[in-house]
C-alpha cells in the first residue's frame, strides 16, 4: 500500500513560514513598521478564514502576497479618502493657464545644470521629505512609477486605480513636489 497523504497546511504553518516575507513586503510599500505589522496580521486573518478554499493554483506565498497587496491598496485608498478633499485636489490644478503654459507665479525655477542635484545629499533629504509629504496614495504612485519603476498597468492593478486616475495623481504629485521643492530648496537659495 503506497498511498501518499499530503500534509495539510495549517494557519500556524503559514504564519511561521511567511511572516517575515510578508512583513518585508508590506514595509517596502508603507515604510511604517506598525502599519506593516497590522497589514500582515490582517492578511493572516483573511488567510485563516479562507484556508479551506485555497485550491493550490499558486503557492501559499503567492496567495498570501496577493491578499496582502489588496490590504495595502485598501489601506492607501482609505488614507487617500480620509486625507484629501476634492477642493485640495482642485487647488493643485491652477498652476497652468488654459493654454497649457505655466502661470507667471508658478513658472519653475530653471537650473543651468541639474545633473548634480541627485548627487547632493542635502537635496536628496529635501526631495525625500517632499515625497513623504505627499498624500499616501500619491506617495505610493510616485515611488512605484519613478523610484522603483513599474509599468503603469502594474501600478493601476496593484492600487486598483484607473489609467486616468493614475495620470491625474502623477500630474498633481509633480505639482505638489514642485511647490515643495520651490519652498524648501529653491527659495532657501541652495
Amino acid at each position: 500500500m503506497e498511498e501518499t497523504e499530503e500534509k495539510k497546511v495549517t494557519a500556524a504553518d503559514l504564519v511561521h513560514q511567511f511572516s517575515d516575507d510578508l512583513f518585508r513586503f508590506a514595509f517596502s510599500k508603507t515604510k511604517n513598521k506598525v502599519v506593516s505589522e497590522d497589514l500582515v496580521q490582517d492578511t493572516f486573518i483573511v488567510a485563516v478564514t479562507k484556508l479551506n478554499t485555497f485550491r493550490g493554483e499558486s503557492t501559499h506565498k503567492t496567495w498570501l502576497i496577493s491578499i496582502l497587496r489588496n490590504k495595502i491598496a485598501d489601506y492607501y485608498r482609505k488614507k487617500a479618502k480620509d486625507n484629501i478633499s476634492d477642493k485640495e485636489l482642485d487647488d493643485q490644478t491652477f498652476t497652468f493657464k488654459k493654454t497649457g503654459c505655466w502661470n507667471e507665479e508658478s513658472t519653475p525655477f530653471v537650473f543651468e545644470d541639474t545633473s548634480h542635484l541627485l548627487d547632493n545629499p542635502a537635496f536628496n533629504l529635501i526631495f525625500s521629505d517632499c515625497i513623504e509629504g505627499l498624500p499616501p496614495l500619491w506617495n505610493s504612485v510616485i515611488k512605484m512609477k519613478y523610484i522603483n519603476p513599474k509599468k503603469s498597468k502594474e501600478i493601476c492593478k496593484e492600487l486598483n486605480i484607473t489609467d486616468t486616475n493614475l495620470w491625474q495623481i502623477v500630474h498633481r504629485s509633480k505639482l505638489k513636489l514642485k511647490d515643495c521643492l520651490d519652498g524648501k530648496w529653491i527659495k532657501k537659495g541652495y
